[in-house]
């Protein structure tokens, strides 16, 4: 997929709409990845109840909000989003372990 227009050098919807499609998915392609490195972080947990680690969680909203403040991101939303993506991801984490640990599911 080629890089799109700038969204000021579009000249039309379909411009528009090629530009939308592109950075979705990067997104997708993100998220992938970033879902890699949680698999990956199973490695380094002692169990499965050291997987959800609230006290990190919480670091990471505050940073997320911290990027937010100052951008054209409402703050709400993008906490939502993120408690979103990281519970979805220590979900997923919580099932990886499991497959690599079936003795003590």
């Amino acid at each position: 997929m080629s890089q799109p227009k700038q969204p000021a050098a579009c000249t039309s919807l379909e411009d528009i709409r090629a530009g939308i499609d592109f950075h979705d998915r990067q997104i997708f392609e993100a998220l992938q990845k970033r879902l890699g490195y949680v698999k990956a972080a199973v490695q380094f947990k002692a169990n499965e109840q050291a997987i959800p680690a609230p006290e990190r969680v919480a670091a990471m909203l505050e940073q997320r909000l911290a990027w937010a403040a100052g951008s054209e991101f409402d703050a709400d939303f993008i906490k939502a989003l993120y408690e979103q993506i990281i519970y979805w991801n220590i979900q997923q984490q919580i099932l990886h372990w499991r497959s690599l640990h079936p003795e003590s599911a």
